[in-house]
């Protein structure tokens, strides 16, 4: 059986050719497609949330002052006790036994996130404070110079490539919400 002389088909070469530049868009468009993936940002709201939560119920459990220091220089955010009116950095996470301090640029599960901006505005307080302390009945709060002065409003804000979520905590219950 004989083969027609103008049957044409495509080489290897060609194949390879078009799988090539298959492959460098898909490339290209990868990053745009992760770009929107909101997953990292929501985990690190999500942890930050389970951060304030934890120390307003050890703040109820205990009957002592915890709370949450944020520092947005240094992409941080601590919990501590409240010792008198002195912060004391020794409370440890109850899963992984550390210190309970996120570090938004080298801690894994949160790192590229961004910590832009805390807002913690109280009653009579004359300036809006990086610290939101609990009362033994879980109301948010600060304490400075021995007087508690209470949560107007309190918000801390997150970032990761174009998107944005925002944590509220709510004045007197304490309850913490996120957008």
């Amino acid at each position: 059986m004989k083969t027609p002389k103008n049957h044409k088909g495509i080489s290897y070469i060609e194949l390879v050719i078009v799988v090539l530049i298959l492959c460098i868009v898909a490339a290209a468009a990868m990053p745009m497609l992760s770009s929107t993936d909101p997953t990292k940002l929501d985990n690190a709201a999500n942890e930050v949330v389970g951060t304030i939560r934890f120390a307003q119920a050890e703040s109820i459990r205990t009957k002592t002052s915890y709370g949450i220091n944020t520092d947005t220089t240094n992409e941080r955010i601590r919990v501590y006790r409240l010792s008198g009116t002195t912060p004391t950095y020794d409370v440890y996470h109850p899963i992984d036994k550390k210190l309970y301090d996120i570090q938004m640029k080298t801690d894994t599960y949160v790192s590229g996130v961004d910590l832009v901006s805390t807002s913690f505005d109280f009653s009579g307080a004359s300036t809006s404070s990086t610290y939101l302390d609990f009362s033994a009945e879980g109301s948010p709060k600060v304490t400075s110079a021995g007087v508690d002065y209470m949560l107007t409003s309190g918000t801390i804000t997150l970032s990761f490539r174009s998107l944005q979520r925002v944590i509220s905590i709510a004045p007197i219950t304490g309850r913490v919400t996120m957008q």
